[in-house]
């Protein structure tokens, strides 16, 4: 991977999962301020550490056999730009591309084959294909974080019909995890980062932060930082 390709000035999909909540590590005021920051000319924090770096390290072994595993020959892990909504201000980077050739793959665990809402699904034209590393123990479904939310962002940005979250549990066992185009999903995915957007819109224009509502009290802290005291009659 070629490091993080996408404008923080607005959403990516990397970043969905936490501006729709189902980030343990990052909240939609998180997403707004880190959006915020990257306005204010703010340099961007670093947030790498081993785990991110072996992670990286190991994308195109993942992918190379998630390929293989699939039947596909044509694929790239060497991606080395980022892929913008022709509408909606969301972006993307992709670990890697395949070329389905029409080939159907059944729903298969024995195999690390995980078909997810179907029996089978048919592999046409180019999908996404999308690397995780955990220490998390196997799953038959990932995590909303782990794949699924930021795979259906990067479907709706480049248009593509199918994805594979690839994940790599304890570093010895590979599962597939295939999807479809889920519509709900993108339908909620745009909304959210239109709503993301004008915020960020009305910051440009006023400096002023329409936070979204609290998730903690940690958060009410941000919003309010200066505590004012009030004299006792």
């Amino acid at each position: 991977m070629a490091g993080k390709l996408t404008d923080d000035k607005q959403m990516s999909a990397s970043r969905l999962p936490g501006l729709l909540g189902f980030s343990k590590y990052s909240t939609p005021n998180d997403e707004l301020q880190y959006s915020i920051n990257a306005l204010d000319g703010k340099e961007r924090p670093d947030i790498g550490n081993e785990a991110m770096g072996w992670g990286n390290t190991l994308e195109p072994v993942i992918l190379s056999e998630a390929a293989k595993r699939l039947g596909i020959t044509k694929f790239d892990t060497d991606i080395r730009k980022a892929f913008t909504h022709d509408l909606v201000p969301l972006s993307c980077s992709l670990d890697g591309t395949g070329e389905g050739e029409g080939q159907t793959i059944t729903h298969d665990p024995s195999k690390g084959i995980y078909v997810v809402g179907a029996e089978s699904i048919k592999l046409i034209g180019t999908g996404v294909l999308e690397a995780k590393l955990t220490k998390t123990n196997p799953e038959d479904t990932p995590h909303l974080a782990r794949g699924p939310i930021q795979l259906q962002g990067q479907m709706l940005v480049t248009g593509y019909r199918w994805g594979a979250v690839c994940v790599l549990y304890g570093g010895i066992e590979l599962r597939v995890f295939l999807f479809d185009t889920h519509y709900e999903t993108q339908q909620k995915i745009i909304s959210s980062v239109l709503e993301f957007d004008n915020k960020l819109f009305k910051y440009t224009k006023t400096k002023e932060i329409d936070w979204y509502p609290p998730e903690s009290s940690k958060e009410v802290d941000r919003f309010f930082p200066y505590a004012k005291k009030e004299k006792l009659s």
